[in-house]
């Protein structure tokens, strides 16, 4: 199955659906975004919704080669997020390790709630808010190359 290009304009609007339901049925009092793609769509979200943004990091690789079966943390979440409501986002999700990693982080800090946000669902694992289902590949605008946003500059020239 071909991958799906998303562009900004559908990110935008997958961002704003999620920020405005979020706020309706949770109502976050911070958000963070796990790096890469969630800390975008967190900082999108969280500037959508006027609420401070915090990044948090697990990488597999070392020098860009995949070197660990699970992911390390790298970039701990902050203690500033000690008796927040918690909207944690990513940018999508399949078996959701990477999210139950950063879940399993950001309780030790003892927040009063942590509700998980994704732009893209596509597996089993059902975080609490997701913008859309998708079984194929997303590619998200952040994703392209250089090269592929300029021949796309050139050709609506």
């Amino acid at each position: 199955m071909e991958p799906r290009k998303i562009d900004w304009d559908e990110y935008r609007r997958y961002c704003q659906l999620l920020a405005k339901r979020t706020k309706r049925e949770f109502n976050p009092e911070v958000v963070v975004g796990i790096a890469h793609g969630g800390v975008i769509a967190g900082a999108t979200i969280a500037s959508i919704l006027k609420l401070d943004f915090f990044p948090i990091k697990f990488t597999r690789k070392v020098s860009e080669r995949v070197v660990r079966k699970k992911p390390k943390l790298v970039v701990p979440p902050t203690a500033e997020l000690s008796g927040k409501k918690i909207l944690l986002v990513d940018d999508w999700s399949q078996s959701g390790e990477t999210i139950k990693s950063a879940l399993r982080e950001i309780k030790k800090l003892k927040p009063e709630e942590v509700k998980t946000a994704v732009l893209v669902r596509r597996g089993e694992y059902e975080p609490d808010y997701y913008a859309i289902f998708s079984r194929q590949e997303i590619i998200f605008p952040w994703e392209e190359s250089i090269e592929e946003e300029e021949e796309e500059m050139e050709l609506k020239k």
